[in-house]
């Protein structure tokens, strides 16, 4: 089933294209995907990835940001708050892992940028998604919801690190828990936990 919002048309090669890049890039990384490779999964010839994309690297960044936009628009709703409260990092928390959860092929991309795909991509996508969140967890931050003595950004990036981790290393995860005797956390409850780690204090509030 296809993962990203098409931008052409639903009979359109390039949607096609698009797709199969995601999947490629996903599966093999920057590297290790090949234009043919990407091609045959779209069925297409390779003149035509050419002629609508120029090379393999342009289309990488078009796909980085068709994932970027699309992870907007799902945590859309949760990130229109005109004013904070204590449910709006929780609720902003489980949109994000709404999205890696429904979106796997993203959530492996993700994996990929961030072990050494070209870095231009991977720096317009993080300074756009933070401009657009990390205000909001500044506000939380300044509202009391959120604990003072770290910044804002990096009270997000240690909630959404963990939320990554529990996706993408389950097995590594239900081990550790397990050595214990102790059941593996339902999502609700682990993003409770998540937020545990960034919520302010009882003196602080």
């Amino acid at each position: 089933m296809p993962e990203l919002k098409p931008i052409f048309s639903t009979i359109d090669a390039r949607d096609k294209l698009l797709e199969a890049a995601l999947s490629a890039f996903a599966e093999l990384g920057f590297h290790g995907a090949t234009v043919r490779d990407i091609t045959q999964r779209a069925g297409v010839s390779q003149g035509l990835l050419t002629h609508h994309f120029g090379d393999k690297e342009r289309l990488w960044n078009l796909v980085g940001e068709r994932v970027s936009e699309d992870f907007l628009e799902y945590l859309g709703p949760a990130l229109e708050v005109e004013q904070v409260d204590a449910e709006t990092i929780p609720t902003i928390l489980a949109a994000y892992m709404g999205y890696w959860r429904d979106h796997p092929s993203a959530l492996r991309l993700q994996i990929w940028r961030v072990l050494g795909a070209p870095e231009a991509e991977r720096r317009t996508r993080v300074e756009r998604l933070n401009r657009r969140i990390v205000p909001i967890f500044l506000r939380a931050q300044e509202a009391g919801f959120i604990r003072s003595d770290v910044p804002a950004g990096q009270a997000m990036v240690t909630a959404g690190s963990v939320i990554q981790y529990r996706l993408h290393s389950q097995l590594e995860m239900q081990d550790a828990v397990s050595v214990t005797g102790d059941a593996l956390p339902d999502d609700a409850e682990f993003l409770r936990y998540a937020f545990s780690l960034i919520a302010a204090r009882p003196d602080e509030r």
